[in-house]
């Protein structure tokens, strides 16, 4: 029987060896052979989730057994191993993410791509087509999991000049991306997840979906200082390990956030703009950041990204109560043609730097008006008509009206 669950391991091919093969060590019942020992020795892990849920409306899973009574030690020994290996996720063609997206039901994927474009634009995917009942109630929850490569991601209704060294974050090599939803900057490497929780406009709560994170991290690690911030952030040790930003639109919603779990925090210095700079004043429409102290979840023991990915995944189940399908997205074969057309959006300049809200901006004596990312209006008579991304690169080259300033 052990040669018959490597032989399953195996069928599964090269894909999954190299890169979906996963190991759910940490939320799964121990391996167990002796009844009276399990009970004894085990029985606070083995309750773990179920105490997690009391109260609630959600069904807590039976411990015991499962359903392996009367089986020999060595066939109970196989389905112990069976349980701890993860063999229904399964990797998605296009014609396949089409048909699962659009399908009503429950479902988690995971993302293979490190490209920002490709995950935004899988998450817009994803949200757009999720369907939504006439009548009834909506039963199409899912939660998405990517983790991007060194980007500064800002939001729709933020000024990109007004958050962001953006030559600094250019010479460090992080990607400039603003996203469709609201929010602050936040800043990507491969050792931060972004997960992505979406449901109807009905059931939106704003907190609630980072009181679940808060709750599966509380029972992982019990002895961890975690608790949400006022603003419904996650803090850990009273700093900052999670922010959030959020979009409802269509009868639909959706919460995504970032995860620090050993991100590189030092070489994130320098990328985000403090909220002032001397000598410079800005006023409109744009969001503002809040600046917080950041740390990472290394800190209480979380060593890298997919163990923070597997305890979502097993509570967004028992959550759910349901043992749904488990997908990966991999951008070589999924990229349809509403994905990369997404994708051409959200890299565009017209995106990135003309779609932000009106400001004003004044330095050194002299006012500048910027709609939709023309000069309409300025002191800079050469400026007006010009866009002001063009502008102060010519700014900079300028003698007479040369600043030490970053714009």
């Amino acid at each position: 029987m052990l040669g018959a669950i490597h032989t399953k391991a195996l069928s599964r091919g090269a894909y999954f060896k190299s890169r979906c093969f996963r190991r759910y060590v940490s939320t799964q019942t121990p391996l167990e052979l002796d009844s009276t020992a399990r009970d004894e020795n085990y029985a606070d892990l083995n309750y773990m989730y179920t105490d997690m849920f009391a109260g609630s409306d959600v069904k807590s899973p039976v411990v015991g057994t499962g359903g392996k009574e009367g089986l020999s030690e060595i066939d109970q020994l196989n389905a112990e191993i069976s349980e701890t290996y993860d063999f229904t996720a399964q990797p998605l063609s296009g014609h396949e993410l089409e048909q699962v997206v659009r399908s009503a039901g429950r479902f988690i994927l995971k993302s293979l791509s490190n490209n920002p474009y490709y995950n935004l634009a899988l998450e817009d995917y994803v949200f757009l087509n999720t369907p939504v009942p006439k009548e009834g109630l909506f039963s199409s929850e899912r939660l998405l999991f990517y983790v991007n490569d060194r980007c500064v991601v800002i939001g729709k209704n933020q000024n990109p000049w007004r958050e962001l060294f953006l030559d600094e974050c250019s010479k460090k090599g992080y990607e400039f991306v603003r996203r469709k939803s609201g929010g602050g900057a936040v800043v990507h490497d491969l050792g931060n997840v972004n997960y992505s929780y979406l449901t109807s406009r009905d059931l939106f709560r704003r907190e609630y979906f980072n009181k679940q994170i808060m709750n599966w991290l509380v029972h992982a690690f019990p002895s961890a200082s975690i608790g949400l911030s006022p603003r419904g952030d996650i803090n850990l040790d009273n700093k900052k390990v999670s922010g959030s930003a959020f979009k409802v639109a269509k009868g639909k919603s959706y919460h995504h956030g970032t995860m620090l779990v050993n991100a590189d925090l030092a070489s994130f210095s320098g990328l985000l703009k403090p909220d002032f700079l001397k000598g410079i004043e800005w006023s409109g429409g744009s969001v503002e950041s809040v600046r917080s102290r950041v740390t990472n979840l290394s800190q209480m023991g979380i060593g890298n990204t997919d163990t923070f990915v597997d305890i979502c995944t097993e509570g967004f189940k028992y959550l759910m109560n349901e043992n749904m399908p488990v997908y990966w997205a991999d951008e070589s074969y999924t990229r349809n043609a509403q994905i990369c057309e997404t994708i051409s959006h959200l890299k565009s300049d017209e995106w990135l730097y003309d779609s932000g809200p009106n400001f004003t901006v004044s330095f050194n004596g002299h006012t500048i008006n910027v709609e939709k990312g023309i000069i309409k209006d300025s002191t800079i008579s050469e400026g007006i008509g010009s866009h002001f991304r063009d502008f102060v690169s010519l700014l900079r080259k300028n003698k007479h009206f040369k600043t030490d300033i970053e714009i």
